[in-house]
């Protein structure tokens, strides 16, 4: 059924997609069955041409490789000393829970090795106990586990009740500056992508170095992952000299451009979706006739024709064009 009409191809006027050439729509007039008057509708040219598009998401300066502290059992806070920008040292206590039950569970099996002490066997299992209890203590104390800087914290007050496994607080060193992405936008990025990424009114190339098709999260709780860009040690380095409004803030940009070279491509507009199958409608003349097509990318305003027409056909680009 798929026709070319020559009288048609004079009238229709090209269009392009990214490769320089500029982008015009031609205009038909086709009768519309059961109507009156003929109606105009505007039309393009199915060709192979080149596709491009850039898109920007906001993205974070600071710490993307902190440690996450978390609650060791279901508790009372005691204190809670973590302050989001405090710069800490090794073994600072940042939170303690209160551990009175397992105070007591200590007392009691204090006294059992107390009286095993006759029984050389029984004593060494019974002060195993008592060590794995001690060392359960001690996870009641969270400590700064390197000298470093505090990038987050829960919204805790002495008092508080915190479950097992909650956040307490993260802390990073704090030479490990860097840029990174959190949340749903992190699928988009791939490991090893090249971007760009701007700073200010600085823009520097970029690697995606962790991604979440590469690594797992390093993120507490970011069920989408992690995206970390490295813009290089240098460049980093100059970030945070000249820089320094932006990094307070804790905000740059990345920019990812997506291309495609010499593909078959129609505008956007021509392409109607069904279902899961998607058409365009073939104009010949004054005849219109609905092909499936397959699709493939869509960027800059154009989307790639992978098969079910071909180069010079011609297409309804806007307006109605769903024809049963």
């Amino acid at each position: 059924m798929k026709k070319t009409g020559a009288a048609l191809l004079a009238a229709a006027i090209f269009l392009t997609g990214c490769s320089g050439r500029q982008n015009t729509d031609g205009e038909i007039q086709l009768p519309i069955y059961g109507a009156a008057e003929e109606v105009h509708y505007e039309v393009a040219e199915a060709q192979y041409m080149d596709l491009s598009e850039t898109v920007s998401t906001g993205v974070t300066i600071g710490y993307p490789y902190a440690v996450y502290l978390t609650y060791p059992a279901d508790a009372l806070v005691m204190s809670y000393n973590a302050l989001k920008g405090r710069e800490v040292t090794e073994g600072e206590v940042l939170a303690e829970l209160d551990s009175s039950d397992l105070d007591y569970e200590i007392s009691n099996q204090q006294t059992i090795v107390n009286a095993a002490s006759g029984d050389n066997l029984q004593y060494q299992i019974e002060q195993e106990k008592l060590e794995m209890l001690l060392a359960e203590k001690e996870k009641y104390v969270i400590r700064a586990p390197f000298d470093g800087i505090i990038t987050q914290t829960a919204s805790v007050t002495e008092g508080s009740e915190v479950k097992a496994d909650a956040l307490c607080c993260a802390v990073s060193e704090i030479s490990r500056t860097g840029i990174y992405l959190d949340g749903a936008g992190a699928s988009q990025f791939r490991f090893g992508q090249k971007v760009k990424i701007k700073v200010d009114n600085d823009t520097y190339d970029a690697t995606v170095v962790e991604a979440p098709d590469s690594a797992p999260a390093t993120a507490y709780g970011a069920s989408a992952g992690r995206v970390i860009f490295d813009v290089g040690e240098e460049n980093m380095q100059k970030i945070l000299t000249d820089s320094a409004m932006a990094v307070s803030a804790g905000w740059a940009t990345v920019y990812v451009t997506t291309e495609r070279k010499n593909v078959l491509a129609v505008p956007d507009s021509a392409v109607k979706s069904g279902g899961s199958e998607s058409f365009v409608t073939l104009v010949d003349g004054t005849e219109r006739y609905k092909l499936k097509v397959t699709t493939g990318v869509s960027l800059g305003g154009y989307t790639e024709i992978l098969n079910g027409i071909s180069a010079g056909d011609i297409v309804l680009a806007r307006g109605s064009g769903n024809y049963a």
